[in-house]
């Protein structure tokens, strides 16, 4: 990975953190070593992507945990209830970086969101956005509005069977 996935790891973290605060029992984790996950997504220009991470079968490291995958990582912090999906594959040969972002309920195979996608250098201030609006929109309406008015996009990200 290029030197900017820290930059991107406190980033997303930061944000996270101070969004949601639970004393309840963390749920089971959504996400496990070995799992193969889709990210489909619109940009705020409407172009289309779908993309495969498969993700290694090695155990997740460090807080949130981050679970390395063929593309790139998901990062999961249960504890603040959110979900980053960052691809960046083609970034690496000049195209766009994807990160797929959302905060909320991780019950389920399937998580709505909001898409960042720039060149690599650009992402972070994009993904940062993209969980802002996770801070001050509450329904999906609200997030559409919100991330069309930032120029992002939305994604999905969903577990393949």
């Amino acid at each position: 990975m290029r030197p900017l996935l820290p930059l991107l790891l406190v980033t997303c973290c930061g944000w996270a953190g101070g969004l949601a605060q639970s004393p309840a029992p963390l749920p089971p984790s959504p996400i496990q070593p070995g799992q193969v996950w889709t990210l489909s997504g619109t940009t705020a220009e409407g172009e289309l992507f779908q993309t495969t991470l498969r993700l290694s079968v090695q155990p997740p490291a460090g807080t949130p945990a981050t679970y390395r995958a063929d593309r790139g990582v998901l990062l999961l912090d249960q504890k603040n209830s959110s979900l980053i999906a960052l691809d960046f594959a083609d970034a690496q040969d000049g195209g766009l970086a994807l990160a797929c972002a959302y905060i909320g309920p991780l019950q389920g195979k399937v998580f709505k969101g909001v898409l960042a996608a720039a060149p690599l250098d650009n992402l972070p201030p994009l993904l940062e956005a993209a969980l802002a609006i996770f801070k001050v929109a509450t329904t999906p309406a609200d997030r559409a509005e919100a991330s069309a008015e930032l120029k992002l996009g939305h994604c999905t990200l969903s577990l393949e069977p």
